[in-house]
């Protein structure tokens, strides 16, 4: 473990004191979405705070790995960045509504968006579904 690094017990008790905190309601969107709800969590130029690794998202775009180790992965990946960047992650948390966009042309589940929406839901948001062009 390098210096600053957070044990890994210590991470697990702080996700976990955290859950069902938030309540706030979570959309998604294709990028053309433009209002003020609007949180980009595309892999080119998302929020820090959500874009997955590029090695992640392309080992499972080009069928290195299934979507359950991706999903596995990517979900570990959102619970250290919560912790790392809480400050962040409390200012999105705190808001009403937000609304997921990503730039890629996945429908349905096979987009990462999803993964945040399954994350979110851990800390007490609600999915409310998809918003329609």
């Amino acid at each position: 473990m390098g210096a600053g690094a957070i044990p890994l017990q210590v991470e697990k008790e702080f996700f976990e004191k955290a859950k069902g905190t938030y309540k706030l309601d979570v959309y998604t969107a294709r990028v053309s979405y433009k209002g003020d709800d609007r949180v980009d969590v595309s892999a080119n130029g998302g929020h820090f705070i959500f874009v997955p690794p590029k090695q992640l998202l392309f080992d499972y775009r080009f069928g290195k790995i299934t979507e359950k180790k991706f999903q596995k992965a990517y979900f570990d990946c959102l619970r250290n960045s919560y912790v790392n960047h809480r400050h962040a992650w409390d200012n999105l948390l705190s808001s009403p509504q937000i609304v997921l966009v990503c730039n890629c042309n996945a429908e349905g589940k096979s987009c990462h968006r999803f993964v945040i929406v399954d994350f979110l839901k851990k800390l007490g948001a609600t999915n409310k579904g998809t918003i329609k062009p």
